[in-house]
């Protein structure tokens, strides 16, 4: 960081002031009037001086932080990511696509960016929105593929933004597409509605049911499993719930009342943990047309998910157990 020529009187003044206080309260306690008339006349000075190279200090940091921010010209923005000093970046031209409701259609709007080995697209796009142009809502909060919340189109796909390398997606392009997701309603740019989305996943139950209600916060003790008993569902518990499975979801983007393959995958997620007691009624709450039975297992939900969690496969098991179930009855 640059410091001005004015910097040393701060430091100055940091450590003599509480100095020439002390002194005055010595002189007071001594009995000596003069001495702490002609201190606080230093004090007074001294604080004047302090408050003033202050002043000076800030506009002179500001200034030096302003000139390094970049150009804008038009609709470019050219920015730098990583320090100057560093030569191992690549220009990356990062195109927006960004819904225009005046004309009802998704307009285009690019960004150069010198990209380093590790830069992210959500680095990149934090970047633009701080430099470039900061009327572009993007939505992200851990940055570190946990919370989901910075799932959008890439180049086509569903990803997450912040486990995306900007350089590995622009590949000899040298340009990368980004763009919101469209299985979910849009609000602004590449953030999206989630309310549905949440909706359909908290009805279908997802968590542990008790038979006892007061035994979810007075439990004796602890509900021990085997390894065999955890397997059957951990695989289906590492859902963020990002939402790329819906966008990647044919049937979603056709049938709105589809519940989607999140939520399935964790009705199929909680019937297969030995501690839940919500038995066949968790089953048959998604045997609906809606519900498993509108699964035309493409498979893309379970392509899409950043986590490695198969919502094709639980399906397709859940529609087993339901077959293997009527079939007891007959």
């Amino acid at each position: 960081m640059r410091y001005s020529k004015y910097a040393i009187f701060n430091y100055v003044g940091i450590l003599g002031v509480p100095f020439l206080i002390f002194l005055m309260f010595i002189y007071a306690y001594l009995g000596s009037p003069t001495a702490v008339n002609i201190l606080s006349y230093f004090l007074l000075a001294g604080i004047m001086i302090f408050a003033a190279t202050g002043v000076k200090e800030v506009y002179l940091t500001k200034k030096l932080e302003g000139s390094k921010q970049p150009i804008i010209t038009g609709e470019t923005t050219e920015h730098n990511a990583v320090n100057k000093a560093s030569h191992d970046t690549r220009q990356v031209t990062v195109t927006i696509k960004r819904f225009n409701s005046s004309t009802n259609q998704f307009d285009n709007t690019s960004y150069k960016f010198n990209a380093a080995k590790h830069t992210t697209v959500l680095e990149s796009l934090l970047s633009i929105k701080a430099y470039g142009d900061n009327s572009l809502s993007v939505r992200c909060n851990c940055r570190m593929g946990i919370c989901g919340s910075c799932g959008m189109n890439i180049n086509g796909k569903q990803k997450l933004a912040c486990e995306t390398n900007l350089l590995e997606v622009a590949e000899d392009t040298g340009t990368v597409e980004v763009s919101p997701m469209l299985g979910h309603p849009l609000l602004k740019d590449l953030v999206n509605d989630f309310d549905s989305f949440f909706e359909k996943h908290k009805s279908l139950h997802p968590g542990l049911e008790r038979r006892n209600e007061t035994e979810k916060f007075t439990a004796p003790k602890e509900y021990k499993q085997s390894a065999e008993q955890l397997d059957k569902y951990l695989p289906y518990s590492y859902c963020i719930m990002c939402g790329l499975c819906l966008d990647a979801c044919p049937v979603v983007n056709s049938n709105p009342k589809f519940v989607g393959p999140q939520s399935l995958s964790q009705v199929y997620r909680y019937y297969m943990d030995s501690r839940d007691q919500g038995g066949k009624g968790r089953l048959f709450s998604a045997d609906t047309e809606d519900g498993v039975w509108g699964c035309e297992f493409a498979g893309s939900c379970s392509k899409a998910c950043p986590k490695g969690v198969n919502p094709s496969a639980a399906i397709q098991l859940l529609k087993a157990d339901l077959i293997k179930d009527i079939s007891k009855e007959e």
